[in-house]
């Protein structure tokens, strides 16, 4: 169904496909309610329904499946014309006050036109970057404005890639202010330096900028593969290789692959994507041992719930031990100030009952 969904978002390029489909109706060969379970769990229901119908197969589904892709495509329609809204105050705001943000993600998609239609993309919160002398002045602006904070955030907010989450009563997208474009870890490979002299300014009443092409990808993939751990999981969204998609059809991957870092597993994601679209030349035709690796690893979450459930807590598992526990037991053999920490650490009773609670609060959220 993965598959069958992937090959369904890629049908512009392929539209023989069509006839495929609509076979597979005629023999009644879909199983519709898992097929809008894994476009809904993959947020790309509304680009579904405009694919059906440049294609005219709405008339040819179910007819309350027909109406149920249409309203949900309508209310996206909808919400997304209160964000570009939202966005237009926003940068009221923001402009008056000599800040001039970057737009990321999906609004920053929808901004530069990506998108055939302001409904194809769902779009959860606005995302923007701004300088790094101006990231709390902004985030300051939008809360006199009426913005507040999510949750309460006690640690300090310039150790974060954004501040935290603000949102507003009377709008429907919540907002972050990035002053990083991605986690701290990766922030020496791509970070505001790299990307502020080709961002791209927009045409518009008020000043706003996005991120070009080629950074559109670099952002897409770790976003998707490091930050969100997909390449070690085998979880990969489709709306985030939907995206990929359409700005490869504007820009050339292989035109900068060296470009982006930790290039192995960018290559295995674009390999996954093109897998999963059937559009290898697009992407990345030929399959590496790691992209083979991916690909396994994503079809066991989807063939083996178990799978699904147990690899990701053997991964942290295995982090834990390698990354914390070896690596902190190594170091104090070299370094007596780091030994004596862990001496001390370990000889009292509330490290345990620390790291006791640690993991049975972990197993309780992932089991």
């Amino acid at each position: 169904m993965f598959y069958f969904v992937g090959r369904c978002l890629s049908i512009d390029e392929h539209p023989e496909f069509r006839e495929v489909i609509l076979q597979k109706i005629s023999d009644d060969e879909i199983e519709w309610a898992q097929f809008v379970s894994l476009c809904s769990s993959h947020l790309v229901l509304p680009v579904i329904y405009l694919k059906f119908k440049s294609h005219q197969l709405i008339e040819h589904l179910p007819e309350e499946l027909a109406e149920f892709l249409k309203e949900i495509y309508d209310l996206n329609f909808a919400r997304n014309e209160q964000i570009l809204l939202q966005i237009n105050d926003i940068l009221k705001l923001l402009n008056a006050n000599e800040i001039y943000p970057t737009f990321l993600k999906g609004t920053g998609n929808l901004l530069d036109g990506l998108y055939s239609d302001k409904g194809e993309r769902m779009i959860g919160d606005i995302d923007f970057l701004v300088l790094e002398e101006d990231y709390l002045k902004a985030a300051r602006l939008l809360e006199e404005d009426g913005y507040a904070m999510v949750n309460k955030f006690k640690g300090d907010v310039l150790k974060e890639k954004h501040y935290p989450r603000l949102f507003k009563t009377d709008v429907l997208a919540d907002v972050e202010v990035h002053h990083l474009l991605v986690p701290h870890q990766y922030a020496s490979m791509f970070n505001p330096e790299m990307i502020y002299t080709k961002n791209i300014s927009l045409d518009g009443d008020n000043y706003c900028l996005v991120l070009e092409d080629e950074h559109k990808v670099i952002l897409n993939f770790i976003h998707s593969q490091l930050a969100n751990n997909g390449h070690v999981h085998g979880i990969i969204s489709l709306r985030d290789i939907y995206d990929l998609y359409l700005i490869a059809k504007r820009i050339e991957l292989l035109s900068f692959i060296n470009k982006i870092p930790f290039k192995r597993k960018a290559i295995s994601y674009f390999v996954f994507s093109g897998n999963a679209l059937n559009l290898p030349k697009l992407f990345y035709s030929q399959r590496t041992i790691s992209s083979k690796i991916l690909i396994i690893r994503h079809s066991l979450n989807y063939t083996f719930p178990v799978f699904y459930k147990i690899y990701p807590i053997i991964v942290f598992l295995l982090r834990r031990i390698l990354k914390v526990y070896l690596k902190l037991f190594l170091q104090a053999i070299y370094s007596k100030e780091i030994r004596h920490s862990v001496v001390y650490r370990i000889t009292k009773r509330q490290w345990y009952s620390d790291h006791f609670k640690f993991y049975r609060n972990y197993f309780k959220i992932n089991l």
